[in-house]
């Protein structure tokens, strides 16, 4: 089963000329931290390159608008671009509650990721392979990708349809959207910042536990089970080479020399490799992580190794890559499932709240696993 249904019960409700609301959407079951406190937002929609797309809070911007940040929100697999309305709505509240005359205002947007919502072409390429679909492995991967390509083009186009320029844009995703986020922050340079909701920054070391716990065939057959996972016609080496280019632990764990001990400190050859990439990649940016401890999905444990290793880069006491203003808050709700949680929420717009205000994150508070 994909993590969301909103895809089938509210899809059809997807067109420019639809009149409903986009908080009349059912709220997904991912999305456990927001109830009935929420009070929407203005929202409109537009139709940029053939992608439907909701902006939400322009209404409630000042009339100088020379000073605006874009959240952009990636939804779940099986969810649809309204099923964030709620954490836009949430978000843009809590700001315009904290922000000062003179600092930056805040808008969000959303849109269907591909393969759902407006975009549905066919839904088995959303299931996992327990759900029926013998190409997840792939599939998952191209639809996520597929969408921080589309955010990279949204980002460039947006300002003609607005009539304005935002200054800075920040990316927030939940689940699959997590996933996005990662690969958004990674890849363009525009984007400043991300808040990883129940994602994984190691696509590999996810989807062969994944294989492994749904006893699939070409995992259980042997001795231990997923030896011979990688590179089998559930995760082509078409595949392992996309995601050795631009996936997070891809891209920078397979430049050690050794990626299976990545537990160790870099050489210095493995460091003049790695920091002329890192500082593309990553300098100057923040990032949110926030993990459920009985998650089952997207499990923490998956994504540990890689930001173990980019924590320990990081450290401000000693780490080799600690003076490029990259930052990391890593932190975990040890009683959530697979959800976005009221811990989370409240973690999310603190967090939020500071960036927008230039503030530095108080990392011995909130860099720890709660």
């Amino acid at each position: 089963m994909a993590a969301g249904s909103s895809t089938f019960t509210w899809g059809p409700n997807l067109t420019l000329a639809s009149e409903r609301s986009p908080f009349e959407s059912p709220l997904p079951s991912t999305h456990s931290g927001f109830k009935e406190d929420v009070q929407p937002v203005s929202w409109k929609r537009y139709n940029i390159g053939g992608i439907l797309l909701t902006v939400y809070g322009l209404e409630e911007l000042p009339s100088q608008k020379d000073n605006v940040t874009c959240l952009w929100l990636l939804h779940g697999r099986g969810d649809t671009q309204d099923s964030m309305s709620f954490i836009a709505a949430a978000m843009i509240r809590a700001w315009d509650k904290k922000k000062q005359e003179g600092d930056k205002s805040l808008i969000c947007v959303s849109f269907d990721q591909r393969n759902h919502g407006s975009r549905m072409i066919d839904n088995r390429a959303n299931e996992s392979w327990n759900g029926g679909n013998p190409t997840h492995g792939p599939d998952m991967y191209t639809l996520f990708t597929g969408t921080a390509q589309d955010v990279s083009q949204l980002i460039s186009h947006l300002p003609a349809y607005l009539q304005f320029r935002p200054i800075d844009h920040i990316c927030g995703g939940v689940s699959l959207g997590a996933h996005a986020t990662w690969h958004c922050v990674l890849h363009d340079p525009r984007i400043s910042a991300g808040i990883i909701v129940i994602g994984c920054c190691d696509y590999t070391r996810l989807m062969t536990d994944r294989a492994i716990r749904g006893k699939l065939a070409s995992c259980i057959s042997t001795d231990p089970p997923g030896r011979d996972f990688l590179g089998s016609k559930d995760f082509p080496p078409s595949l392992l080479e996309t995601i050795r280019q631009r996936d997070p632990a891809g891209l920078l764990l397979g430049e050690l020399d050794d990626a299976s001990n990545h537990a160790r400190e870099p050489s210095d050859g493995e460091k003049a490799r790695l920091r002329p990439i890192l500082k593309e990649k990553l300098a100057g940016k923040k990032l949110l992580v926030l993990s459920g401890g009985r998650d089952r999905l997207v499990p923490y444990e998956q994504s540990v190794p890689f930001l173990a290793w980019l924590k320990r880069a990081l450290d401000k006491s000693g780490g080799w890559f600690s003076d490029c203003g990259t930052e990391l808050v890593d932190i975990l709700d040890p009683e959530a499932r697979h959800e976005f949680s009221a811990l989370m929420r409240d973690e999310t717009e603190n967090w939020l709240c500071d960036v927008m205000a230039g503030k530095q994150n108080d990392r011995k508070r909130r860099n720890s696993k709660i």
